[in-house]
């Protein structure tokens, strides 16, 4: 047991760790990074027919976009990649990037295919097509650009080499059939936040539901006290293997977020990978998760040989968890009040595991134990148990309702968006698979709670709790869809 000091000193400790976390994401993130980048405008613009055979690509940007995730490739009528110069920032225009057109052109009708990324991380691709009519004037092979550092020229980040028109079409090609929606990446999401929800859902089944339970424990009634032991060390391994589940879906997702990014040359490409990591707002998410996994390994790992300490240590790497995926979703591209974005977001995954990862622990650690007391001690153990953990569910369902109405009603336009958006249609299917595991747990609350006594009881409650964690698992296969699809308000500003 932990003594009175401890016992004070620790959640305190704790709650500052947590609020020093809060304080940091809101100072350092500046809100300027976080809007999704959009092609504004274009020189040739899209579906103009031009009588002067053009010398440049210039796209105008909403945001400033990173020259290292940028790339512009040229597809002329034959379907050949016409040769460009290196994609570079205009020395006029920060938002623009600029690539010479090398190779010579004819008459017909061009596509630009483009890609870009700002600060947040986040790739954005796109299109579009211009024609150069017959006859039109400069058929002459283009002119070569302009060296960097003259009067309009474009100037190119240091140290930064960018890649030659051909791999840029290459990566464009391959990029188109990989990216933040493609179905494996939603995969390396799912596990991601299934591993999440386990790490959060261990550590609040530890603080709340057997806290709960040591607090309603009769001295006199020693029913309970067997199983708490057994269950605190079984439950800091599955919090454990919580947390290899997301070092490998981390370990995972930095190979998709690459590939989308640089396409499949270069997704490897260490510098690259180092610059996706330090220079945008997603790879900070990716650094937060990373520090996360390890401290809250690294308590798990000690509360498994029986030190105390160890949760404490876990709870602060489950805290950094918690906020890492709002870094690089939509709440890191808020149109406004990004911070409560943030805040808002990480509360929903905080409740989503309190809600449904206890549940899990419950089923998959604290009723097997249960069950393994005598006969006679085995139903009032599974009445305790999920009497201390009802509360504590409804809480956090309650916390995953409010952050979810305020996050929606951030991202979307109007009510009507709902069912005339993707995104809108996206979250309804959300909210209807949400609503079959309420109603599961309406049942277990009405239903089945009401048998835990008798010998039947602990039998289906298992059967009703598995049904609602599988749906559950649905839930998240959803929400990793519906972290990659536009929101209305992003469409607004992309504009048609």
């Amino acid at each position: 047991m932990i003594s009175g000091t401890g016992a004070c000193t620790a959640p305190a400790i704790r709650r500052r760790l947590v609020a020093a976390l809060l304080l940091v994401l809101g100072a350092l993130v500046p809100a300027q990074a976080f809007a999704h980048g959009t092609l504004r405008s274009s020189v040739p613009s899209a579906g103009s027919r031009l009588s002067t055979v053009p010398h440049e690509l210039r796209l105008n940007f909403s945001e400033s976009p990173e020259l290292t995730f940028t790339t512009i490739a040229l597809i002329g009528p034959d379907g050949a990649t016409v040769a460009l110069g290196p994609v570079q920032i205009a020395s006029d225009a920060r938002r623009a990037a600029v690539a010479a057109i090398r190779g010579a052109l004819s008459d017909g009708t061009y596509t630009v295919v483009w890609k870009m990324a700002g600060a947040d991380g986040h790739p954005i691709p796109g299109r579009f097509t211009f024609t150069i009519a017959p006859g039109a004037q400069g058929f002459a092979a283009a002119t070569p650009a302009a060296p960097a550092g003259e009067a309009g020229a474009s100037v190119t980040a240091p140290g930064r080499a960018p890649p030659d028109s051909h791999h840029v079409a290459v990566a464009m090609t391959d990029a188109g059939a990989f990216d933040s929606e493609s179905p494996l990446y939603v995969a390396v999401r799912w596990l991601l936040y299934t591993g999440l929800l386990v790490v959060l859902g261990t550590v609040v089944f530890q603080f709340a539901v057997l806290g709960l339970l040591r607090r309603r424990q009769d001295p006199d009634s020693p029913t309970v006290l067997p199983i708490l032991m057994p269950v605190r060390d079984r439950a800091a391994a599955v919090g454990l293997a919580g947390a290899a589940v997301v070092a490998v879906a981390m370990v995972l997702r930095l190979y998709a977020q690459s590939y989308a990014m640089h396409g499949p040359e270069r997704v490897l490409d260490g510098s690259l990978v180092i610059s996706m990591l330090s220079g945008t707002v997603w790879g900070w998410g990716w650094l937060l998760q990373l520090a996360g996994v390890v401290i809250a390994a690294t308590g798990f790992r000690a509360a498994t040989g029986g030190r105390v300490t160890g949760w404490g240590i876990a709870a602060v790497g489950a805290a950094s968890l918690a906020f890492s995926p709002a870094l690089s979703g939509h709440a890191a591209s808020a149109p406004q009040l990004v911070p409560l974005a943030i805040l808002a977001d990480g509360f929903h995954v905080i409740g989503a595991g309190g809600w449904l990862g206890s549940l899990l622990v419950l089923v998959t650690v604290g009723l097997p134990a249960a069950l393994r007391l005598d006969a006679g001690a085995r139903g009032p153990a599974v009445a305790a148990l999920v009497n201390a953990l009802s509360p504590t569910a409804l809480g956090f369902a309650g916390i995953t309702a409010a952050s979810g109405v305020f996050t929606a009603w951030l991202h979307l336009d109007a009510v009507s968006a709902l069912w005339q958006t993707p995104y809108g249609q996206t979250l309804l299917l959300k909210l209807a698979i949400l609503s079959v595991v309420a109603a599961t747990g309406a049942y277990n609350w009405r239903r089945v709670k009401p048998t835990l006594g008798v010998g039947t009881g602990a039998a289906r409650l298992r059967r009703s709790a598995s049904v609602e964690l599988a749906v559950g698992a649905l839930v998240l296969v959803v929400t990793a869809v519906l972290v990659a699809t536009p929101t209305p308000r992003d469409l607004t500003l992309m504009g048609p």
